[in-house]
C-alpha cells in the first residue's frame, strides 16, 4: 500500500525520536509534544464548512446528531427499551446498544420528550441541557448535578466548540412523580426548543413539541438555521408545519432542509412525514428548501449547502 508523503515524513520523524529518546529523554519528550501539536493543527485545518455532520431520525421526536468531530448529541432520546415509560418502538436503539453520548437535549418533562435521558446520562456520563426546574427532577433521579446545563429560553452555552441556544416552545412541560411522591407531578419549567451550532458552523433547530407560532420567524431571523426538525403529529399538523417552514426562512438564506418529527407509522396518514413533505412541496415560500421523510435509523449527511442521504 502506497503511503502519502506526509505519513512517510511523520513516520521518519517518529523513528528518529524513538532513537533519540534512549539517550536524551527530555529532548524526545519535547519532540513528541511538538509532533502532537502538529497533528492537532492538521486536524483543525481539515475542519471546514464542507465537513458533514450525520443526522438520523430514531423514531418519534428522537434524533441522533454526530458532529464533524465526533461528538454525539441526542435530542429527546426516547428509546425502544422494555424499561422505558414511553417505549419508542420504531427506534433501533435501546439502552443496551446505545454506548456513546456527549450531550442530551431535553425539551420538556413529558415522558416522550425526555425519553430515557436519565438512564443514558447515568450510563454514558453525557451532559444534559434542559430547564432549571427539570434539572432538579433529573438530579433527584440520579443524574450528576454538575453534568446539567440549566437554562430557559434565551440561554446560551458552548460545549467542546458546539453552541447551544435555548429557545421557547408553545407546549406544556411536566415530569412524572418522583419516588415516594406518587400523587405529586413535577413542574418541568417552560417547554424548549434548541438551536445547535456545530463546529463547522451548521445550525440545526429542534423545535420540540411547539405549536405553530410567529416565534419561528424570529428564530429564522436571529439564528438562521440550516436544518429544522418540526413536530407534525403533535403541536403542528403537517400543513401548519409547512407554514412553520416558511416562517423559518424569514431573513434566513440558510434553511435548506426540514424533517418531520413527533410522528410514527401507527398514526393516521394525514399526520405522518409523507404528508409534511407534500405540504412543503406545495408551499408558496422561497424555493430551495427540501423536506425529507426519513426511515428510522436512516443517516443523512449535512453541511452548510445541503443534505443528502447516505
Amino acid at each position: 500500500m502506497r503511503l502519502s508523503k506526509g505519513v512517510t515524513i511523520w513516520a521518519f520523524c517518529a523513528t528518529v525520536l524513538l532513537a533519540v529518546s534512549l539517550a536524551w529523554p527530555d529532548a524526545a519528550g519535547n519532540g513528541l509534544r511538538t509532533l502532537a501539536e502538529a497533528g492537532r493543527a492538521r486536524i483543525a485545518q481539515a475542519q471546514t464548512a464542507d465537513a458533514p455532520a450525520q443526522l438520523e431520525w430514531q423514531g418519534w421526536q428522537f434524533f441522533r446528531l454526530t458532529s464533524p468531530r465526533g461528538r454525539v448529541l441526542l435530542f429527546n432520546p426516547a428509546l425502544n427499551d422494555p424499561a422505558a415509560v414511553f417505549q419508542n418502538r420504531e427506534s433501533q436503539l435501546s439502552l443496551e446498544n446505545l454506548d456513546a453520548a456527549h450531550l442530551i437535549m431535553v425539551t420538556a418533562g413529558h415522558v416522550d420528550d425526555q425519553g430515557m435521558a436519565v438512564e443514558i446520562a447515568r450510563k454514558t456520563g453525557a451532559q444534559v441541557a434542559t430547564t432549571f426546574e427539570l434539572a432538579q427532577w433529573l438530579v433527584a433521579r440520579g443524574v450528576e448535578s454538575g453534568k446539567i446545563l440549566r437554562g430557559g429560553p434565551g440561554f446560551r452555552f458552548e460545549v467542546d466548540g458546539i453552541r447551544i441556544q435555548f429557545v421557547g416552545a408553545v407546549h406544556g412541560s411536566g415530569a412524572p412523580p418522583l419516588p415516594g411522591q406518587p400523587n405529586l407531578a413535577v413542574y418541568g419549567g417552560p417547554a424548549l426548543g434548541f438551536v445547535v451550532t456545530l463546529e463547522n458552523g451548521v445550525k440545526i433547530y429542534h423545535a420540540g413539541s411547539t405549536a405553530l407560532t410567529q416565534d419561528l420567524a424570529l428564530y429564522g431571523r436571529l439564528y438562521k438555521p440550516h436544518v429544522a426538525l418540526l413536530p407534525t403529529g403533535s403541536g403542528m399538523p403537517p400543513d401548519e408545519a409547512a407554514i412553520g417552514t416558511e416562517l423559518l426562512t424569514t431573513d434566513n438564506p440558510n434553511l435548506h432542509s426540514v424533517f418531520p418529527q413527533h410522528h410514527a407509522s401507527f398514526m393516521p396518514p394525514a399526520l405522518q412525514g409523507a404528508a409534511f413533505v407534500r405540504a412543503v412541496q406545495t408551499g408558496r415560500f422561497r424555493r430551495g428548501v427540501t423536506a425529507f421523510d426519513p426511515r428510522p435509523g436512516q443517516v443523512f449527511l449535512i453541511n452548510a449547502n445541503g443534505t443528502r442521504a447516505r
